[in-house]
């Protein structure tokens, strides 16, 4: 048996529907097509990695999810969603319109064998922190459930990209890291952030970050956008651990 994911990430949505950004894309328009291309697949669940909002006040910010949750149900789709904020979101906002719990950290099952964890990286500028308390709600999520496989969700990078998004990085990423090989149920850190692809094994778990669901970065040592396509990520959860995983870009 396998549990379908769809991974989305960075949105970047504005308050105004019709404005575009990098390379005359309009994040809103990109994103409908995103979504729909999603709801072909069928996913049990969507993972949102952060960054739906690009507006730098709140009040915008607050436009930006509406606008998001509208396309969500345009879509079609039935499966749960599971959002996380990144450096641009405004926490109470996007949590109060996209987020049927409290808050995060937050878990879920995905299927029989799998458990979906949330955590939030998100601190006062672009750069990404984790708490103690988030890591030993963590620590007591996986060894509670020492049977299941896990499966992590951030918006930070916890390795380096070697392009210029490492000017953004995540401050504590280290004792992250560290705790992640501690407990080896963990098999999967899905991150957005750097608005690339990337895949990394790292002991016995799976390093992978998704698209943009919008403009794409040149991993590269000075700011350049890269002329990809928007995307997303597609992932099946196997009950032996196992994932299948493909990028699909529209």
């Amino acid at each position: 048996m396998s549990y379908k994911v769809a991974q989305i990430s960075d949105c970047h949505l504005f308050a105004d529907k019709h404005q575009a950004g990098y390379q005359g894309i309009n994040p809103h328009n990109s994103l409908q097509a995103v979504l729909a291309d999603v709801a072909c697949h069928q996913p049990d669940l969507v993972i949102l990695s952060g960054d739906v909002s690009a507006e730098d006040c709140a009040a915008k910010g607050l436009a930006s999810y509406r606008l998001f949750s509208q396309l969500w149900q345009q879509s079609k789709l039935t499966a749960p969603l599971l959002v996380i904020p990144g450096n641009h979101d405004h926490l109470e906002p996007l949590n109060s319109e996209l987020n049927d719990s409290a808050g995060w950290p937050v878990s879920l099952n995905a299927g029989a064998c799998w458990q979906v964890h949330g955590l939030n990286t998100k601190t006062d500028d672009t750069c990404g922190e984790i708490s103690t308390s988030e890591l030993a709600y963590l620590t007591e999520q996986v060894q509670l459930n020492p049977a299941l496989h896990h499966l992590l969700v951030v918006h930070h990078h916890p390795h380096a990209c070697g392009g210029w998004m490492d000017n953004h990085p995540w401050r504590n990423s280290d004792v992250f890291l560290q705790r992640v090989a501690q407990l080896p149920q963990i098999k999967v850190v899905l991150h957005g952030h750097i608005h690339h692809a990337s895949e990394a094994q790292s002991e016995q778990c799976v390093f992978m970050s998704a698209p943009s669901t919008c403009w794409q970065w040149a991993n590269t040592k000075e700011f350049a956008a890269s002329h990809e396509a928007p995307g997303y990520r597609m992932l099946e959860l196997n009950d032996n651990g196992r994932v299948e995983t493909r990028i699909i870009r529209i």
